[in-house]
């Protein structure tokens, strides 16, 4: 059975868990409207989808850091740390992002922490609206006017998810999330310009490839100036990243290209393997001597856009 990894991101109370309920056709992950119940740390399913396995990646979500500052940088680093996983298990095949109808203006940030810093901008990208404030027509012009990639998207009501003991889930919501999953993990890495390839093929040829890692001051720069994050922030957010040295180094989750060599469960266990039990050294080290990312003057032109 082939198997492929995806990660389910968002802010905190947007549906994560209960996209992963849908899919799953139970109560595994657990759900609440009260913050304090929410998922605590990555935790990661196997889901069976049409006789393909798929390892889901249940992640923390995310509040505003004006909000709750360390709450939201440890978020943004267990996140890392499911990711960091993944790339040491392969890759990754899909994020799934889910987002609220309202919170969609807000996002732009956070994708471009997540498509760009952290994934290469290889990994697909597909969304779930988890509550429909408009026609489903809608959503792509809206997504493209936020200058947001994604590969597709579905709506989903979440309201109907399966309680505990409860089997009940809503079939067309799930339906539509099944098929979103299978064709994203299908539609490979998102392309590239010609430029782009061309030049990455001349880093290899070289051995001057630097689009494995990043250096803590590029990371800044890119949070900063990419990501819309405030100074003081970024810096929280690179120690909650183990980033404190200038020589340190955030390292890329690439494409899975359904090659992921991931441990599989049987179907028949529903409980979930947490970060604790499966992955105890996942937070990068300071140490390592990967070539660094890309050069600076690439990361400032790429700031504005």
């Amino acid at each position: 059975m082939s198997t492929s990894n995806v990660l389910v991101v968002g802010q905190t109370g947007c549906g994560k868990s209960s996209v992963v309920n849908i899919l799953a056709g139970e109560s595994w992950a657990p759900t609440s409207d009260d913050l304090s119940h929410c998922t605590k740390q990555w935790t990661e399913y196997t889901i069976p989808v049409d006789g393909r396995s798929f390892q889901v990646f249940d992640t923390i979500g995310f509040l505003e850091p004006g909000l709750d500052t360390e709450g939201y940088t440890d978020a943004i680093a267990d996140t890392y740390l499911a990711i960091d996983a993944l790339r040491k298990r392969g890759g990754i095949d899909l994020l799934l992002y889910c987002v609220r109808d309202e919170e969609i203006e807000k996002m732009k940030g956070h994708y471009r922490l997540l498509h760009e810093v952290f994934c290469d901008e290889e990994v697909p990208v597909a969304l779930v609206v988890t509550n429909r404030g408009v026609s489903d027509k809608a959503y792509k012009a809206i997504f493209r006017s936020h200058k947001i990639d994604c590969v597709d998207y579905v709506c989903a009501n979440i309201a109907s998810t399966p309680g505990p003991g409860s089997s009940a889930v809503n079939t067309e919501s799930q339906k539509a999330i099944k098929e979103l999953l299978v064709k994203c993990c299908d539609a490979g890495p998102n392309p590239r310009s010609t430029l782009q390839k061309l030049w990455r093929r001349v880093q290899k040829f070289v051995g001057t490839d630097q689009s494995q890692s990043f250096k803590r001051n590029e990371v800044f720069t890119l949070l900063t100036r990419r990501c819309n994050m405030q100074q003081a922030v970024a810096e929280q957010l690179l120690t909650a990243l183990n980033l404190q040295l200038p020589s340190s180094r955030l390292y890329r989750a690439p494409y899975a290209g359904g090659k992921s060599a991931t441990r599989e469960l049987p179907s028949s266990e529903n409980s979930a393997v947490t970060r604790d039990e499966q992955v105890s050294n996942a937070r990068p080290s300071s140490g390592s001597q990967l070539h660094s990312a890309v050069d600076s003057a690439s990361l400032h032109s790429r700031s504005d856009n």
